[in-house]
């Protein structure tokens, strides 16, 4: 016989089953029932897919940017050498000049749609380098004087304080009707950290530390000229220094590359009329010196202005030309050829015992003793120059008696 509990048991059971009810568990009923569970609603299962939960990785999809490229401002109207102007690559080890260059011109528009580039003002007094690709601009100095123009830009956002160039300078000329500058490119180093100061992406120029008229002063330095790429470097002070970086050329965007084909061959033939030149120089001075040697004074002096006409000019033509015109007999113009070589040179000898024979042929005594005396002042062991001296104050003597 089955206990009263047993069957409650059992008719418990069938009643669930009858209404289709399943087994309720202890860890259903604690299930959902924790305290701070979100109340999700329907509009929270609409957003399923932008939820994330502590320890879980959100996904994010990667989605790519569209760079909107950038449209070149157009160029303003021009008044003489204004406008858009690209620096372009010069071949050459050590060019003075444009004579056979090779410039890494491409066309205009290549130029403009890649390049960076510096736009000089209407009034050439100033400027801005161009930068599309970056969306920069970064002022420039200009100053365009003549057939010379010069630029410079102080160093700006980028490198380590002490190591880095403080500025760049152009020293240009105009070319190709002026639709090309070409010349030199210079840096300027300082090692102080006075000459910097800090920006948001490293350090920049302290313009403060340098101004822009003495950065220009360097330019007009002798030892700066003649730096080549042997000796590059020139120290202009205890932490500042100027180094030659080569040769540039920057191209106006509406160049011709016939402009500056016309240049070139121009500068072609200048350079083959000035070596010619000059051999017609020594040629007339080699055959004056034979024609003194043969005694044929007019001829050789006619040699000697020929040489001259060519654009000969050193002390040797002054004292051939002065000699020339002693023998035939223009004292004049003796003394002013004589006289340019002494004021190079006083202490030369043949030079003053000319100008004493000349005085003396003049009876001008005073002078001539006067060259006698500066002879012996440089050399007083001069005999002939003693001898002429005593000779000559005797003459004045018997004269003045």
């Amino acid at each position: 016989m089955m206990s009263s509990s047993l069957y409650l048991h059992i008719l418990l059971l069938c009643l669930a089953l009858a209404i289709g009810v399943g087994p309720v568990y202890a860890q259903d009923e604690e299930e959902g029932s924790e305290e701070g569970d979100p109340d999700i609603s329907r509009e929270d299962e609409d957003d399923v897919e932008n939820w994330s939960y502590e320890g879980e990785i959100e996904e994010k999809k990667e989605v790519k940017k569209e760079v909107k490229k950038k449209e070149l401002p157009p160029e303003p109207k021009r008044y003489g050498n204004s406008g858009n102007w690209y620096e372009v690559s010069v071949e050459c080890g050590g060019c003075d000049t444009l004579l056979g260059q090779n410039l890494g011109i491409e066309d205009a528009l290549v130029m403009r749609e890649f390049f960076d580039y510096v736009q000089i003002a209407s009034d050439r007094k100033s400027g801005s380098f161009i930068y599309p690709s970056e969306g920069e601009t970064i002022s420039v100095g200009v100053r365009d004087g003549n057939q010379r123009v010069r630029i410079w830009q102080y160093a700006s956002d980028s490198g380590t304080r002490l190591t880095d160039t403080f500025a760049t300078l152009w020293d240009l000329q105009k070319k190709a009707e002026s639709g090309l500058l070409y010349g030199r490119k210079y840096e300027v180093q300082a090692w102080t950290s006075d000459a910097y100061v800090e920006s948001d992406t490293g350090y920049k120029a302290n313009q403060g530390f340098m101004s822009s008229s003495k950065l220009l002063s360097y330019l007009d330095l002798v030892p700066i000229k003649q730096l080549n790429t042997e000796e590059p470097r020139f120290q202009v002070g205890e932490n500042v220094r100027v180094s030659l970086v080569g040769y540039s050329a920057f191209v106006r965007s509406d160049v011709k590359g016939e402009a500056i084909l016309a240049e070139q061959q121009a500068l072609k033939a200048a350079a083959e009329a000035e070596a010619k030149r000059k051999r017609d120089q020594q040629e007339w001075f080699a055959k004056g010196e034979a024609l003194l040697d043969s005694k044929s004074w007019d001829e050789a002096l006619e040699a000697f202005l020929k040489a001259r006409n060519f654009g000969l000019s050193n002390l040797d033509l002054n004292f051939y030309l002065g000699f020339a015109y002693q023998r035939t007999g223009n004292f004049d113009k003796a003394i002013k050829e004589y006289r340019a070589v002494l004021k190079a040179d006083p202490r030369d000898t043949d030079v003053r015992y000319n100008l004493a024979r000349i005085y003396e042929k003049r009876k001008d005594w005073d002078e001539a003793i006067k060259e006698y005396q500066a002879i012996l002042k440089f050399n007083p062991d001069d005999r002939g120059a003693l001898e002429r001296l005593e000779l000559l104050r005797a003459a004045r003597a018997m004269i003045d008696g």
